[in-house]
């Protein structure tokens, strides 16, 4: 296991003495799954959060004896009898009520759908954080999260990353070191606007992952105008965009940014000195924006797999509270690291007073 995601468990296992810094309360959905319910005995056992399963108990309890797993002090909430559900519901109907017509209708969504259900309890505080998608689709828990907890205030779009590990690289980095790809799961075709608000989010996810501070290059076949099309000028565009967002946050007003920007000159300090010598980003990026998803699904890979590289995600981000998935063929172990990433995404929120 990389040693970033060794430090992300700690992280997210850690709670000082600031309230906020409280235990995290994550949510699982596809609870019936043999993996979800070790990975939440795993999660519980080394405190890396407080974990409630989504589901019906008495089927939950049947899978887990039927797996020899004791799930002994983790909560197991069902919508059909869920104390609250009318509370939830009314939230839910009031968000959404020019589609969901009378409250009704939003009540039956949220008996009938536990993801959508799980996204329901984050957005309304009663979990800090919601994982699904070992059994479900990406589509599905996608939905779920936009309709259960939304986009968060100032942000134009869903989006994700993914943070690549790697070993110490001869003459570039001589130490283990962690980057942020993105988007390279959701958005095919982001615009300007979109591509500002993917970055910001990233550099975001990336500074609360890894505590470093992130560098941000809008990457690009052209650097700071060599070359000029239709691409480019969107990279120039949403670079300036981004600029004016940071500027004017409470998160990120001194955030370094630039582009647009060839991915060896945002990497490579040799390569830096000659083409970018007066960008604070050239030669020492870690946070790296894809123009579209074909660019950032191809980078990633071709990284993973000759650049030696361990891909962690994809997370996502831009909603109001952290929701995340997982590939159904995820390993026990990566649903325990991804319990983690959500935990600590959630303290991040609530460090920014997102949440």
């Amino acid at each position: 296991m990389a040693r970033i995601l060794e430090e992300i468990r700690q992280k997210a296992a850690i709670a000082p003495e600031r309230i906020i810094d409280r235990p995290r309360r994550i949510a699982l959905g596809d609870a019936f799954d043999e993996r979800i319910l070790e990975a939440a005995r795993t999660a519980s056992r080394e405190k890396i959060a407080e974990i409630i399963l989504i589901g019906d108990a008495e089927l939950v309890q049947r899978e887990a004896a039927r797996a020899g797993i004791v799930l002994d002090g983790i909560e197991i909430i069902s919508p059909m009898d869920f104390p609250e559900i009318e509370n939830l519901a009314t939230r839910y109907f009031e968000r959404r009520k020019a589609k969901l017509l009378t409250f009704d209708v939003g009540l039956a969504e949220l008996h009938s759908n536990d993801l959508l259900f799980g996204a329901a309890l984050a957005e309304a505080g009663y979990v800090d954080g919601m994982i699904a998608g070992s059994l479900s689709t990406t589509g599905d828990v996608i939905r779920a999260a936009l309709k259960g907890i939304g986009i968060a205030d100032g942000v134009s779009v869903l989006s994700s990353m993914f943070l690549l590990a790697f070993p110490p690289i001869a003459e570039i980095r001589e130490y283990e070191f962690s980057v942020a790809f993105a988007d390279a799961a959701v958005v095919i075709e982001p615009n300007a606007e979109q591509l500002a608000d993917i970055a910001l989010s990233t550099a975001q996810t990336y500074r609360a992952l890894t505590g470093n501070e992130p560098y941000v290059a809008m990457l690009s076949y052209s650097t700071l105008g060599s070359a000029r099309s239709a691409s480019t000028e969107k990279m120039i565009e949403a670079t300036a965009l981004a600029r004016v967002k940071a500027a004017t946050s409470t998160t990120f007003p001194t955030l370094a940014i630039d582009g647009e920007m060839q991915f060896d000159t945002a990497f490579i300090p040799a390569v830096a000195a000659r083409k970018a010598k007066e960008s604070v980003v050239a030669g020492r990026a870690n946070v790296f924006i894809f123009p579209n998803l074909d660019a950032g699904n191809i980078g990633y890979k071709i990284a993973e797999r000759l650049g030696m590289g361990e891909a962690i995600g994809p997370v996502l981000q831009g909603l109001r509270k952290p929701m995340n998935d997982l590939s159904r063929g995820a390993s026990t172990n990566d649903i325990v690291n991804m319990i983690a990433i959500t935990a600590v995404q959630s303290r991040d929120y609530a460090d920014q007073n997102l949440v």
